[in-house]
């Protein structure tokens, strides 16, 4: 029986864990930014609909948007820790 080669692009791994962070981060700063957009809607045709909507939008949004944030951090940490077990790997063999 032999083993066969497995590669690991740590490069391209640390990049999609940096690209995690920023999504993160942005998620993270969405509530500020709806509530600006809520506000910058104003009443178009003095119609306040769409602004209720733009409110009501965020408010909906707002626990996806944390289980988004989770679900990121826990896709992050697995990448770490693919990188932590073959680094100890390649350090081992």
């Amino acid at each position: 029986m032999s083993a066969e080669k497995v590669v690991i692009d740590y490069d391209m791994l640390d990049g999609v864990r940096t690209s995690i962070t920023a999504i993160i981060a942005e998620l993270e700063d969405a509530p500020e930014r709806s509530h600006d957009a809520a506000g910058a809607i104003d009443q178009p045709f003095e119609q306040a609909q769409l602004q209720a909507l733009a409110s009501a939008f965020r408010g909906s949004w707002e626990p996806k948007r944390e289980d988004l944030i989770a679900s990121m951090r826990d896709v992050s940490q697995h990448i770490g820790d693919v990188i932590d077990s073959y680094v100890g790997l390649d350090r081992w063999f």
